[in-house]
């Protein structure tokens, strides 16, 4: 075809045609309505899901996938991911600023494609040690389908008071050259400006160290980190320019100053009291427990592979932890699966089991880590269930589940926006 008939807006007979696959299921899982469907088949064109049932109408030409000795369920989202943070014999102080941005752009990239194999196909980046942007160019990089990997959402750095969880405080006060964390803000000016910062450069979520951490040197899981009118002018600036916002938080003090000021999620939240949890409920503020990361500090402290102080702050939170899931989940706060990763990329997928032990319901378990987030992400008419019209994420495990919750720890297919990624079946 012609340049002069592109431009006068002539169709191109030559368009590439539809792609139609079938796939065939031993058994589905309607996470939204919480059922197991026996024999299903899934149409799928392009990267949509344009039918599903016992049969369906294909195209001769569809190719067929045969599963149907798996359980298929949707793709897996982790929405506390960190892509750049490895605390294997060090600490984030020792390790983050040593790591430039290319460096953690290569790392970001490697981690990326691992959690594509365990199953996950959209995650969540709530801020990371990174000095620059590695975690939007990264995102970008796999939207535009020059790298594999998940669909990625990212707050490309996390705001922290001087001296907070996002800072770096075990440097001598008197090195010639002062190490601060990658965004420090502090006043009601400072705050906003940071936050319409992070969205100049493309941020999609704003992160913000809520109150101490564990990871984190000499600064107090218990205490706010912000006053009332520093949480308060984050959160206006951030819905102003329609984003959405979060704060790490251990105790409640942190969590209920970020929820009173209208967060959309709380991550951790490891002391949160009974009041705490009905406002969140009542405010439909999502809740982000990542459990498994303090049950792998208190293992590895066991064995001395965490600094006395950090094992201290662990045991702290870890004590009241599970309360606060039982209070969440009592009050109808809606639980999402995130694995907060300072461990290997390839233990991010026992979240699910670590979750499944505090909460007694694995249905409950798995739309924390499906159609939970996708609603959360503003994504559920796209993402988050097998639904005729959404986007095709599928994976498969050679057991369900429902059944037993390390099944999902087995997942032996994938497929992103109608595309396979993994098949151990081949």
């Amino acid at each position: 075809m012609s340049f002069a008939l592109i431009l006068l807006g002539v169709p191109n007979t030559a368009a590439a045609q539809d792609r139609w696959t079938v796939v065939s299921c031993g058994q589905l899982l309607d996470v939204e309505a919480k059922q197991t469907l026996r024999n299903q088949q899934l149409l799928i064109r392009n990267d949509r899901i344009e039918a599903i049932g016992r049969t369906v109408n294909a195209p001769n030409e569809a190719d067929r996938i045969d599963l149907s000795d798996q359980v298929c369920l949707p793709g897996l989202m982790d929405m506390h991911i960190h892509l750049f943070i490895d605390t294997t014999g060090q600490t984030v102080d020792q390790s983050a600023p040593t790591q430039s941005s290319a460096y953690n752009a290569l790392m970001g990239l490697r981690n990326a494609q691992t959690l594509l194999d365990l199953g996950f196909t959209t995650i969540r980046v709530p801020g990371d040690m990174d000095y620059h942007y590695a975690g939007i160019e990264l995102r970008n990089a796999i939207e535009r389908g020059e790298h594999r990997g998940p669909r990625m959402k990212v707050a490309p750095h996390a705001i922290s008071p001087l001296g907070g969880h996002g800072d770096f405080n075990s440097y001598a006060a008197d090195l010639p050259h002062v190490v601060v964390g990658p965004k420090i803000a502090d006043g009601v000016d400072g705050v906003r400006r940071a936050v319409r910062e992070e969205i100049k450069y493309s941020a999609d979520w704003i992160k913000v160290m809520a109150s101490g951490g564990v990871m984190s040197q000499h600064d107090d899981p218990e205490v706010a980190a912000y006053s009332d009118e520093e949480f308060v002018a984050m959160a206006e600036e951030t819905h102003r320019h329609r984003k959405k916002i979060t704060a790490h938080a251990h105790g409640d003090a942190g969590i209920r100053a970020a929820v009173e000021a209208g967060f959309d999620s709380i991550e951790h939240g490891t002391m949160m009291s009974a009041e705490t949890a009905r406002l969140m409920a009542e405010k439909g503020t999502y809740y982000v427990p990542t459990v498994y990361v303090v049950d792998w500090i208190l293992e590895r402290g066991a064995t001395g592979g965490i600094s006395a102080d950090n094992l201290a702050k662990a045991k702290v939170v870890a004590a009241q932890h599970g309360n606060s899931i039982r209070l969440a989940g009592e009050n109808g706060v809606r639980l999402i699966i995130g694995s907060d990763p300072i461990f290997p990329m390839e233990e991010a997928i026992r979240e699910f089991t670590a979750l499944a032990k505090r909460v007694q319901d694995n249905w409950t378990v798995l739309q924390a880590g499906t159609i939970n987030p996708a609603t959360m992400l503003g994504l559920n008419t796209e993402l988050g269930s097998l639904t005729v019209g959404k986007i095709a994420d599928l994976v498969a495990t050679p057991r369900s589940p429902i059944e037993r919750m390390e099944n999902i720890e087995r997942v032996s297919f994938v497929m992103k926006s109608g595309e396979v990624t993994r098949d151990d079946r081949q």
